[in-house]
């Protein structure tokens, strides 16, 4: 595996913030408690990617509490590391429970990483299903929709998933039911899964800022992720 000076500048920056989310979320083991304003109109789920504990969504949910939205986080994803579709029927527990207690609320899915695919996998299920609570649908920051040609360097099973041939990923990304109710927001480098492209036929935007990590901690993401928000509400 080759990279270039700059990407290497990228992955120490990115693996700086990583390795202080990963020691937080192990040395503070505490319940969330964030939750955001009574009322709000809008409700977004958070679902961290693979080997990410959900203290990884708090800087980006923070900002989307500051804009008026509640945010619920995914401790029962553990470290996400469950194949996607059983992961994907945790989400659709939560999603349940949000819709139960907030009926008038719009359930928006936010997912870093692994998380979009796991949140389009509960579109899709959930579009089978048009009597359960149905989400307005996902946000997916750093989503390798195709796959990372990385991914077959890496020994650990949870990552290998991202393997481009993987089949389950390739069956995932030729279903496009929920392309229309997708948003993606990509950093300009992504060492973790390099050339990323917004998926055909879905909405998408480039940021400036460069990492896998490191943008959910940027407020040009958060500006990003809340425009996403309110298209998917409006």
């Amino acid at each position: 595996m080759t990279i270039t000076a700059r990407e290497a500048g990228v992955w120490a920056r990115d693996y700086a913030f990583a390795a202080r989310q990963h020691l937080r979320s192990t040395l503070d083991p505490r319940p969330p408690r964030l939750a955001g304003m009574p009322g709000a109109r809008v409700h977004c789920v958070l679902i961290p990617g693979v080997v990410e504990r959900w203290p990884f969504m708090e800087p980006l949910g923070k900002r989307l509490v500051t804009a008026g939205h509640a945010v619920h986080f995914l401790p029962e994803l553990g470290r996400h590391l469950m194949p996607v579709r059983e992961a994907a029927e945790l989400v659709a527990a939560a999603v349940d429970r949000v819709a139960a207690a907030h009926p008038e609320a719009q359930i928006v899915l936010v997912g870093h990483s692994k998380g979009g695919l796991t949140g389009k996998r509960l579109l899709i299920d959930r579009a089978m299903h048009p009597e359960l609570p149905q989400p307005a649908g996902l946000v997916a920051l750093a989503t390798p929709f195709a796959g990372s040609s990385r991914a077959r360097l890496m020994r650990a099973a949870a990552i290998r998933e991202f393997d481009p041939t993987n089949e389950r990923l390739l069956a995932l990304a030729s279903e496009r039911g929920a392309d229309l109710r997708i948003r993606v927001v990509l950093p300009e480098i992504d060492p973790h899964i390099p050339g990323n492209q917004v998926p055909e036929g879905v909405a998408g935007v480039r940021l400036r800022a460069n990492g896998h990590f490191r943008p959910l901690a940027t407020a040009e993401a958060a500006r990003a992720v809340l425009a996403a928000i309110d298209d998917l509400t409006r």
